[in-house]
């Protein structure tokens, strides 16, 4: 039976350091999500309160129209970074679900074993306790002898 504890207690170890794994993980997609996220944020911010140029020639509004082109260009590349993001996190998630409930799977059998085998050391300790209660009973009891006639 110490075989299979031994064996269970080496899965678990090994559950619990993917389950460990798959959660770092999760927490370096969430960061880079959030990460993403922000650049999209302070891209449309940019855009949104770009200045208007001070002048109005023709130099001023090329510039500012190739300066509102850039910001666009990027935010595209972006938002396109940030559903990127958005996938490897959901996957990294999935992955650490998965993970966890693999690991929870082999602890509640490690428990429900470890209790069973409680429940049969009391059962035995119980068997034990009655012998004894039992023998203690004999020894106290005067034994009688019936009397012939």
């Amino acid at each position: 039976m110490s075989g299979q504890h031994g064996n269970l207690g080496g899965l678990v170890r090994l559950r619990g350091v993917r389950e460990r794994d798959s959660r770092i993980g999760l927490s370096a997609a969430l960061t880079e999500e959030r990460e993403a996220a922000a650049t999209v944020a302070d891209l449309e911010q940019l855009l949104a309160t770009l200045p208007a140029p001070g002048t109005f020639d023709l130099a001023a509004f090329q510039g500012r129209q190739h300066t509102i082109q850039l910001i666009r260009e990027a935010l595209a590349a972006a938002r396109a970074a940030l559903e990127t993001c958005r996938q490897v996190s959901a996957a990294a998630r999935e992955h650490w679900v998965s993970d966890r409930s693999r690991l929870a799977a082999v602890e509640s059998l490690v428990e429900r074993r470890a209790a069973a085998a409680r429940a049969e050391r009391q059962r035995r300790e119980d068997r034990e306790l009655d012998e004894v209660a039992q023998e203690t009973w004999r020894r106290r009891t005067p034994v009688v002898v019936g009397v012939a006639r």
